[in-house]
């Protein structure tokens, strides 16, 4: 992949911080760090309660609790999910960290689609993933049986779905807000720190074993349902418009369309347009991130609905 500097995220106030505290440590941060602080770093940090903290939350349950999986299988997934995203930040990120635990070559390799480096489980389960991603719709028990008959146990195949379904989040907001590539030299900083760090910094209240279900909860609950400068209402009628609902007013209407169907191709006339009609930075940035949750929690809501079921009435052989 071609690397190269993108310009400034496209809401300005996610970029520098949206408090004297955060402004400072971002730049802190990056004094300490020696490179510039990555904007999955900044979006999280940016009015944390609405989004940083549910989201970080789930995501370092699902990526360093206790799982079936290994850090580097499910950081190869996320890469995966970016993949199929189109996802450049994304997929250099994760796949960097999957590298430092799986191998560059075995990592390039599945990136590339050359070869089948990985096991028949994980082979199994990315493709599951990829249709989840790509085909929501068309999730069926057949699917969710073949990945069983692969190997998979049901908290593997749960933790699995909550990655990609994560990862559909993430990979969205890095391309609507427009995260900056980074040079291999930061790439490769970035990705050691996150092997350690994980998604949060500091782990109280994070379970070993991750309950998916209360934290898919708690982030529909606060982002599309809690308190926020926008109205509810707006955020998820934007939240449905993503995943097909009924049409809204414009700018919103496209925003939510390009954030659900390709968040590649959002522009940054879409963006400017969204902060004028919602009145500030804040308000645009929690309709853009209640389109790019509602993605993810919409293909955790079809593949997990229907794994309860088999759970409940299990057809399949582990």
């Amino acid at each position: 992949m071609k690397r190269q500097m993108q310009s400034q995220m496209r809401v300005p106030e996610v970029e520098r911080g949206d408090n004297l505290f955060n402004r400072i440590l971002i730049r802190f941060i990056s004094m300490v760090s020696g490179m510039r602080l990555p904007d999955a770093a900044r979006i999280v940090m940016y009015h944390k309660k609405f989004y940083g903290d549910p989201m970080g939350a789930w995501t370092h349950a699902a990526m360093r609790g206790k799982s079936g999986w290994t850090v580097g299988e499910r950081e190869l997934m996320a890469a995966m999910t970016a993949k199929w995203n189109e996802c450049p930040f994304c997929i250099d990120a994760h796949g960097a960290i999957a590298s430092l635990e799986l191998g560059k070559k075995t990592v390039s390799a599945a990136l590339a689609d050359t070869e089948k480096p990985v096991s028949k489980k994980v082979q199994a389960a990315l493709v599951l993933l990829k249709k989840l991603t790509l085909h929501p719709d068309e999730i069926s028990t057949a699917d969710l049986q073949t990945a069983f008959d692969k190997g998979i146990t049901h908290e593997e195949l749960q933790d699995a779905i909550a990655v990609s379904s994560l990862f559909n989040i993430t990979a969205r907001c890095a391309n609507a807000f427009n995260f900056a590539i980074l040079t291999e030299k930061d790439l490769e900083k970035a990705a050691k720190r996150m092997l350690a760090q994980g998604y949060v910094f500091g782990k109280k209240g994070i379970p070993e074993r991750p309950d998916h279900n209360s934290m898919a909860k708690m982030l529909r609950e606060r982002i599309l349902e809690g308190q926020g400068v926008t109205n509810s209402s707006l955020r998820q009628a934007v939240g449905k418009r993503a995943i097909g609902g009924a049409p809204i007013e414009e700018p919103y209407n496209e925003m939510a369309l390009r954030i659900g169907e390709a968040a590649y191709k959002v522009t940054n006339e879409q963006v400017t347009n969204v902060i004028k009609k919602a009145g500030s930075d804040k308000a645009a940035f929690e309709l853009m991130v209640s389109a790019a949750v509602s993605t993810g929690l919409y293909r955790w809501d079809k593949a997990n609905k229907i794994l309860e079921n088999m759970k409940n009435h299990p057809p399949y052989s582990n």
